[in-house]
């Protein structure tokens, strides 16, 4: 494990880099002040410094020369990194350090992911200059060569499993989750299928019982995977150096570590119980594999009759699922075994009894932790109100109503809140209230609800309103767009600039970051393509007297680029000349920009480019009607997965889904086919995992793509689409009296039913043309294998 000195005056280290530190596997020792870090050093070794705020600049220099230079009790350390954190405003009096020992300066202001990056650049600078050789008992690792042996066996390891290894044997006191092991594996591409990592741990266990290996690695349910130590005797124990010896975890510190995590699986055993009825099978599921889950993980745990009480909660819910209509008498015991179970393991807060739970009720939550975003739906519609909170609360939300508009502007708790859909009658408008409260929470998502007509729009719009609906569209429609909102999004968006003038860098740096927007520099046009594409930017802006090729010409190239050709480009010019501007936009720039910069105008040109990028994006990806990702990206997602079908030998199930023909004699008129589409499309999204594939392929047929799921597995999960149409459909009163929704479907999986994409769509869709000849209603897998709704028969 890297282990970390942090010097730390007065200022605090940013919270997100504390969190990065631990993410990444560093462990950190805190001191006050250059002097005691020196004194530290002296009695612990540290592999890397970090020095938070300027600090006075003899004692900086005079620890770096300290640990430059040999002194008494202090081994000269040329390796050891040391890093300067400093404010925008210290940056050039922390440069001027650099002479005196120092090796980087890094800006507080810096984004999270900028920080990372750096820190794993050190860090693989730090394994290159180690030693040729790490050892941890009897197994000995050599870094440059990415070789590792047990007991003088090499072990043959391919790149991952040793990455693994090492990272393991590094931290043997350390759980590391899932995602935590994907990123640090595979640091520098798109996270691999967790089923990469199951195989990888596989393989790596097998090597090493080969090579006679006592020690493992093991999975710890519910938290990740650690590694496991050969329990000391008192022989080994003698044998070994303190420094060789395997550690051992110590699982009650581990337990107290995690223990929130799974009093929050027991959270949302409680919640899916309390609104049993309203609640997708999907996720009554879900609360059962939350239950084996904490079966396994108390045991592993020692927490022994724990562990058997949540064996038996698991099999309650098990029971429950399958029966047609819950018992409340059922569901009052299962919540008192979860309640029971919270008392047991430490969890001090008790849980209100079910029926005191609505499904109205507010997910906040348990011991102060809120396990689902939060919104509120204000209107005197008591009736519509309801339903969109029902609704809500069913698609994983916490949804609160207020029917007093008065009383609740003045109560609004932005900070306790996500979203707020507001429905107002059109004369309230432009209502003072209204008006205040909308312009006084500019961070805070509203949708508005109103008539449709064009002067409820244009002052929904002068309001802030980031969305405006008619009162009559769906709830549906509406939660849709509140969860792109509510999705936060993943990385910052790039920017990069081409200018020559360090001043000017200087100060868009300083202007920009802030925003959480990630700058790249280039200074020249010669590196402009090599730093574009090491970068990949989202925004591009570009000097237009660039030095070696110019801002206009570099314009010129990037629209020829049909990979770049839609990329937001703004010029930058010296001063303002209408011919100029005419160039650029011929040219194919976006917009202009003249100095000297009015840094707000910058900056709302920049996030209105970006944003409207970003839409462009999600438009050439998403099928117009039902949101779906439509054909063209599916096909690059579904090729992806393919490969490593192929190349970790998994199955790869691919279902074309399609709407059956109504009964002889009868009709369906377009405006309920198009709905029929919609509410297909809605139901197919949120009955599959988050990982498959979900798409609308042509205008009647849809297909979904299983990774890792074989043909059968695939028909259970359409059967359940087929069973929550119908039950949407017998609970909307909307829908009593329309046509059902039938459905049929055809199946093929690889690689018994085709080795490529091709070959997989022409099997699954030719048997879904033979089903729909014989009335729909079916799910039919290639090769023969039918299932039907409707009778028993197989289709030959």
């Amino acid at each position: 494990m890297v282990c970390a000195l942090l010097v730390e005056n007065n200022e605090q280290l940013p919270a997100g880099w504390r969190k990065a530190l631990t993410t990444e596997g560093i462990a950190l020792k805190v001191v006050p002040s250059l002097p005691i870090g020196i004194k530290s050093l002296q009695s612990a070794n540290a592999d890397l410094i970090f020095i938070n705020g300027l600090q006075s600049a003899s004692d900086t220099t005079q620890f770096c020369q300290q640990l430059r230079q040999s002194e008494p009790g202090l081994k000269a350390r040329n390796d050891l990194p040391i890093v300067l954190i400093t404010a925008p405003g210290d940056y050039d009096p922390a440069i001027a350090l650099l002479d005196s020992g120092a090796d980087e300066v890094w800006l507080q202001s810096m984004p999270v992911t900028e920080f990372v990056t750096r820190l794993r650049a050190v860090v693989r600078r730090l394994r290159t200059l180690q030693s040729d050789q790490f050892r941890r008992g009897n197994f000995i690792l050599q870094p440059r060569s990415r070789q590792a042996s047990f007991d003088g066996i090499n072990l043959n390891l391919r790149p991952e499993e040793y990455d693994l290894l090492e990272l393991l044997l590094s931290s043997p006191d350390r759980v590391f989750s899932e995602s935590i092991l994907l990123r640090m594996i595979w640091p520098q591409s798109v996270a691999p299928n967790p089923l990469q990592l199951s195989e990888i741990v596989t393989e790596l266990n097998y090597k090493l019982a080969v090579a006679g290996s006592p020690e493992s690695l093991e999975l710890l349910y519910g938290l990740g995977w650690h590694w496991r130590s050969q329990p000391k005797t008192l022989d080994n124990h003698a044998a070994q150096s303190i420094d060789d010896a395997p550690q051992i975890p110590n699982r009650q510190a581990i337990w107290q570590r995690y223990r929130h995590e799974y009093w929050q699986r027991l959270d949302a055993i409680a919640i899916t119980l309390s609104g049993w009825e309203q609640i997708p099978a999907i996720e009554r599921t879900e609360a059962y594999r939350h239950a084996q889950t904490l079966a396994g993980a108390l045991g592993s745990f020692g927490f022994e009759k724990e562990s058997q009480n949540a064996r038996i909660l698991a099999a309650g819910l098990h029971s429950l699922e399958l029966e047609t209509e819950a018992n409340p008498t059922t569901l009052e015991s299962l919540l008192a075994q979860v309640q029971q179970l919270r008392v047991l393991l430490g969890a001090s807060d008790a849980l209100p009894p079910v029926r005191s739970l609505t499904p109205l009720a507010p997910a906040s939550a348990i011991n102060g932790r809120r396990l689902r975003n939060q919104i509120e739906v204000w209107s005197r519609d008591r009736q519509w109100a309801e339903e969109v909170a029902t609704k809500a609360n069913l698609r994983g939300l916490g949804a609160t109503i207020r029917l007093d508009l008065d009383s609740a502007a003045d109560s609004l708790d932005s900070q306790a809140i996500d979203l707020l859909i507001l429905e107002v009658a059109p004369e309230q408008l432009e209502d003072p209230l209204l008006v205040d409260l909308v312009q006084s929470q500019p961070h805070l998502p509203i949708l508005l609800v109103s008539d449709s007509s064009l002067p409820s729009r244009i002052q929904a719009a002068r309001l802030g309103s980031q969305r405006f609906f008619h009162k009559f569209v769906s709830a549906e429609v509406i939660l849709d767009q509140a969860f792109t909102f509510l999705e936060p999004q993943v990385t910052p968006d790039t920017v990069l600039i081409a200018d020559d003038d360090p001043a000017l860098l200087t100060y868009l740096q300083q202007l920009l970051q802030p925003w959480g927007w990630q700058l790249t520099v280039c200074k020249r046009g010669e590196q402009f393509w090599e730093i574009l594409e090491s970068s990949q930017p989202d925004l591009i802006i570009l000097d237009a007297d660039l030095p070696g090729y110019n801002g206009f010409e570099l314009c010129r190239a990037l629209r020829s680029d049909r990979y770049w050709i839609n990329q937001p480009i703004l010029i930058l010019a010296e001063r303002y000349d209408s011919e100029l501007v005419q160039q650029a936009l011929r040219y194919g720039a976006d917009d202009v920009i003249t100095k000297p910069i009015a840094s707000s105008e910058l900056v709302a040109r920049i996030y209105n480019r970006l944003e409207k990028y970003r839409q462009l994006q999600r438009l050439a990806a998403a099928d117009n009607l039902t949101g779906l990702v439509n054909q063209r990206r599916a096909r690059e997602v579904l090729s992806l997965l393919l490969g490593l079908a192929q190349r970790y030998r998994q199955p790869l199930t691919l279902a074309v889904i399609q709407l059956s023909p109504p009964p002889e004699g009868e009709a369906i008129a377009p405006g309920v086919h198009r709905q029929q589409l919609i509410q297909l499309a809605a139901r197919l999204q949120r009955s599959c995992r988050r990982e498959d594939v979900v798409a609308r392929w042509t205008d009647e047929q849809f297909v979904l793509g299983f990774y890792g799921v074989g043909w059968s597995i695939a028909i259970q999960r359409i059967e359940q689409v087929k069973l929550l149409l119908q039950q949407s459909r017998e609970a909307s009163a909307e829908l009593v009296g329309q046509a059902p929704i039938r459905i049929s479907a055809g199946i093929a999986e690889f690689p018994i039913h085709g080795t490529d994409l091709s070959s997989l769509t022409t099997a699954a869709i030719d048997v879904l043309s033979r089903a729909l000849e014989k009335g729909g209603d079916r799910i039919v897998v290639a090769e023969g294998r039918s299932f039907s709704t409707v009778n028993e028969d197989l289709l030959s």
